[in-house]
């Protein structure tokens, strides 16, 4: 579903937008929340809970003209997790994130870098010659001509593993609730 059909639904019905937002979103939004909270498991369920609250309170105000629903909700997230660790005196770093020279969107970093990891893992474990194909095909840029040449196969044929490959892929990211805009 993409963000503007998942809005519509969330001014439409809450509930349903809400749960629909949670099947998407769920994933990544734990997954920052772990980032920031390391092992502190009921408190990354009760900052869950307070995203997707702040989601249903805001999404009249929400622009997708300024980014996706996906970087306002990590980054509520991690503003969520950070004055939960404020509010219980955890120290935290007292530079800017200016000073330090860090790029402003450290949230969509964040994704880029769970989504990668997961990508890799899930390539690292697809099953010879298909591992092969989509590594030469997508890591090194290779033409389908050249690796059905060095596989044995027909052009078609790695079209057809690379098709049923990425197919694979979008669905195992899904089910990480991991929303990716093209596979």
């Amino acid at each position: 579903m993409t963000d503007e059909k998942l809005y519509a639904l969330l001014r439409r019905d809450a509930n349903a937008g809400l749960e629909a937002a949670v099947a998407a979103y769920g994933g990544i939004v734990k997954a920052v929340l772990q980032r920031v909270l390391g092992g502190r498991t009921q408190d990354v369920e009760d900052c869950m809970g307070t995203v997707f609250c702040r989601l249903w309170e805001k999404s009249h105000t929400i622009d997708l003209e300024r980014g996706s629903l996906k970087s306002w909700l990590c980054r509520t997230a991690r503003n969520t997790a950070v004055d939960l660790l404020r509010r219980e005196g955890v120290p935290l770093l007292s530079l800017e994130e200016e000073t330090l020279g860090l790029p402003d969107n450290l949230a969509e970093q964040a994704i880029q870098s769970i989504n990668a990891a997961l990508v890799q893992r899930m390539v690292n474990e697809m099953e010879e010659p298909d591992r092969m194909i989509f590594i030469r095909r997508y890591y090194y840029v290779e033409r389908i001509r050249c690796i059905a040449e060095a596989v044995g196969l027909s052009e078609k044929a790695v079209e057809r593993r690379l098709a049923r490959g990425r197919a694979r892929l979008r669905d195992a990211l899904l089910k990480e609730g991991v929303i990716l805009d093209e596979i």
